[in-house]
């Protein structure tokens, strides 16, 4: 009988009170197990800590200085048990039975260490005072690079390296792009596997530094190849996919 490794979904969050208790009871709801989930309240000065702490097993909270998205990511990384590990943005929510399927498509495919669906956009409409809700945008057919539609094997961890902490914005790409040179094989898959939420508090509002980190990101990668006298596989090339469409890349 094949046991179920353990899975452990890590949620960054910074004054995430709105919005946290949705993203752990999404992932509560896919009932899953071995399942754990590890929140890195990173910094915050609202509930944040005191709401995720209030549900207990399988659900850590653990508080530290505000490091940013990747530090706090990093430090889930270090807390987490699992063979298998996801992520879920605090603001975000897990689709009924996405991790089920997840874990079979990375099943079915032993040779593949991490597998990659989609998300859909929704932003959010309620007013200041009501009731947070949210309504889905117009559906795209590409695959983004986000941690929060991946379950990768933990030993690629090892393999690529944690996030680097000095990319504050685009650490997800970063990671991303040195999977690619690291030529660690991904399966992309066409299903939705969450709701990725939009309001005012996005990190990804910021256009400047997202402009100036995906610059930066860009460029580390290419010094990386010209260092290492060749080129990486593109991502697409790397990936094997359901449908023919393939994964979108910046470079």
């Amino acid at each position: 009988m094949t046991t179920q490794p353990l899975v452990s979904i890590i949620i960054p969050a910074l004054n995430a009170e709105r919005f946290i208790a949705e993203a752990i009871e999404s992932i509560l709801a896919q009932g899953v197990e071995p399942i754990e989930i590890v929140v890195i309240d990173d910094g915050s000065t609202d509930r944040t800590a005191a709401i995720a702490n209030r549900y207990g097993s399988p659900v850590r909270c653990i508080s530290q200085p505000n490091r940013g998205l990747p530090g706090a990511r990093n430090s889930g990384l270090a807390a987490a048990s699992g063979d298998l590990i996801g992520f879920c943005d605090a603001d975000d929510v897990f689709m009924p039975g996405c991790l089920q399927l997840q874990l079979e498509k990375l099943g079915a495919n032993p040779e593949k260490d991490m597998v990659v669906g989609r998300y859909v956009n929704e932003t959010m409409v309620s007013s200041s005072g009501d009731e947070i809700s949210f309504t889905p945008l117009e559906v795209t057919d590409d695959y983004i690079m986000s941690m929060s539609v991946s379950l990768v094997r933990r030993h690629v961890f090892d393999k690529v390296g944690r996030f680097d902490e000095a990319m504050r914005y685009c650490d997800d790409w970063d990671w991303f792009m040195r999977a690619r040179e690291a030529q660690v094989p991904i399966l992309f898959h066409p299903n939705q596997i969450m709701w990725r939420r939009l309001h005012d508090g996005n990190m990804t509002r910021d256009q400047e530094a997202s402009r100036r980190y995906t610059a930066l990101m860009l460029k580390r990668s290419l010094d990386r190849r010209r260092r290492g006298g060749s080129a990486a596989q593109s991502l697409a090339s790397l990936a094997s996919q359901d449908e023919r469409s393939g994964p979108q890349e910046p470079a």
